[in-house]
Parts: structure tokens; sequence; C-alpha cells
């Protein structure tokens, strides 16, 4: 089940660097976006050409925001963000760009392992203080834009959602091979996250957990080294380090012309791939023990070279920066299942 009768399952993977959104509408089209987690406090008067009005321009208690990649973001890089308006807001703003509408939302989203789970359990507050948060409203800053409404909230684990996207195919069928111990490895834009599942069932605490090291450092990274070799003053905007990052050419647009960073961007690629490897073997060692070592989340396509890492077991899933989102989405629809088989 995708969808109830007056709901629509949404599920927002909305992290630090990125926001993605996952759903199913009712006549089967399936909604994927990606967008960056740019906000800024006020209205920074962001207008579309046609003079139509201001774009995503929203208010929370008297206060502006705006949403939008062309301008620079705040710094998302804080403890509360997942329970902060800034999250608030941008969790919004994906549901209105998904042009869903009027909708009445049940909306699944997550938080990383090490806020999730506390001393091997749910961490209850956190779980209730970030639901609390997204069902609070958010007014729209421009009047033909309908903000869908969040009619109910349900949060999970990052990693462990994405688990769920590895061991579940599209019909809500477990695959043959997850009876063992399945490390995932989320690279997302603030943190890496780490959660071990054995026998299909159980998380493994000792071999699981959260690293402060993500895209967002990368992208820092790869700006001081720009900044070094070029003379650059003052900050990249971040959509053009990361479209750098990904660009086959290695290349990036300064004073209006192309400039080869390829160099630049090996040395970063490098100097983090072995602050991840560190990473990951403080919690899993080298694999020994480990049946399948799975990278997920936005960095997972970057850094192909820690799967060589773990020859034997480690892979990427396809699609990887919508794992999160997509293992909430099954996770729901089969939890919907169970429960109707059970009426």
């Amino acid at each position: 089940m995708s969808n109830t009768d007056s709901k629509l399952l949404v599920a927002v993977d909305d992290g630090y660097a990125q926001t993605k959104l996952y759903t199913v509408l009712p006549d089967g089209t399936e909604v994927k976006q990606v967008r960056r987690s740019s906000i800024r406090t006020g209205k920074e008067g962001i207008g579309s050409i046609n003079g139509d009005g201001f774009v995503g321009l929203y208010e929370v208690d008297g206060v502006g925001f705006t949403v939008s990649e062309l301008i620079e973001s705040e710094n998302t890089q804080f403890d509360g963000f997942h329970t902060s308006v800034l999250d608030r807001v941008l969790v919004n703003h994906a549901l209105v760009e998904a042009n869903l509408g009027d909708a009445q939302v049940s909306l699944w989203t997550g938080l990383p392992v090490s806020d999730y789970f506390r001393a091997g359990k749910k961490d209850d507050d956190k779980i209730a203080a970030k639901r609390a948060n997204l069902l609070k409203p958010v007014k729209s800053g421009a009047p033909d834009v309908i903000i869908p409404t969040i009619t109910d909230v349900k949060v999970g684990c990052q990693a462990v959602s994405a688990w769920i996207d590895f061991a579940m195919n599209d019909n809500l069928e477990l695959r043959d091979d997850i009876d063992g111990a399945i490390a995932i490895v989320d690279i997302g834009g603030r943190t890496t996250d780490i959660a071990t599942v054995i026998g299909g069932q159980n998380v493994d605490h000792r071999r699981s957990g959260t690293d402060n090291i993500g895209m967002l450092d990368v992208y820092a990274g790869l700006q001081h080294g720009i900044a070094k070799k070029f003379d650059v003053r003052g900050g990249l905007p971040i959509g053009d380090l990361a479209r750098a990052m990904r660009n086959p050419a290695k290349t990036i647009k300064l004073w209006g012309k192309e400039r080869d960073i390829s160099e630049i961007i090996d040395e970063v690629l490098a100097e983090y791939q072995g602050l991840l490897t560190r990473a990951i073997e403080r919690v899993i060692g080298n694999g020994a023990s480990i049946d399948k070592v799975v990278f997920v989340g936005g960095g997972s396509a970057l850094f192909t070279g820690l799967r060589e890492k773990f020859p034997h077991n480690g892979e990427t899933v396809d699609d990887p920066e919508f794992a999160n989102a997509r293992g909430l989405h099954k996770y729901a629809r089969y939890q919907a299942q169970l429960a109707a088989q059970g009426e």
C-alpha cells in the first residue's frame, strides 16, 4: 500500500546537505526529488523572471525564511538541526516542490544512528521532539503556493532504513542473503552513519555508530584547495563545488572560465577517503566478521575506493542517494500490509 484512502505516504530523508523526497502517487507514478538543504533566515527576495512573485519564501511565527539553491545557506551542521525550524521549513519546501498540492501527507523521516538510539534503545525523547517539530505549521510566503498538510509523522533510523531498502524489493519481498551480518555505511552531508544488522532483524550496537565526517567537510576541503591555488577570496557556492566534484572533467568556472581542479579534487578525495576508512574500521574493523558492507548516501558514489577496502563483501546499491527515503517508504508500506492482514 503506497497511500491510504485519504493520505499520501511520503518519505523525506532530511539531511544536513540534501533533502531527498520519495513517494508513489495514487496512479502509481514514482516521485523522487533531491535538493540542496539551502536555507537562510529572512526574505532574500528571490523572484521568478516572469514576475510571478517570490519563490521559496516561508514564514514561521512571523519570521521569514528563504529556501533556494541560488543563495548561500546558513550552516546546517549543528546538533539540533533535526528538531530545528530550518529542518521544518526544508521538509515543507520539499513537499511543495514535489507538486503534491493540497494532499494530506503521512510523513516518514529519520534520525542518524547516534540520535535514534541511546544505550541500545530507541531515544524516545529525540524521536518525539522531531515528530513535534514537523507537526508544527509553516506558512507560505506566496499566496499561490499551497503547502500540503502533514497529518502525522513517523521517525525511523536512517541507516537501518537503508538496510530495509537493500533487503526488500519494491514488492516488499525479502532477499535470500540477509541472514548474516550486514553493515550499512551511509555517507551523508554532516555524518557517516553505520548500522550493522544481524539475523535480518537485530541491530548490533557494538558495530554501529555515527562519525561527524560528511560531504560538507569534503566541499569545505575542496574550497580551501581552490582558494589557495587560484587566490579566490570569499566563499564559493556549495552547489558549484558539488557540481565540480561530480563533473567528469573536474573543472569549475572561475572568473567566467572553466578551470582544471582535477589535482585538488583527487587530493581532497584521497584525504577524506582515508578519514572515512579509519572511521569505518573503528566500528567494524576490516569487515572480516561482516557478510556484506553496503555503501549508501550521497558520498558513496564519489568514494568508490572504499569498496576496495572490503574486496569480498563491499558493494553500493543502485541510486544510493535515495536508499534512506526508499527504505522508509518500503517499511511504512510493509507495516500497513501487516496491519491489513491482521484485520
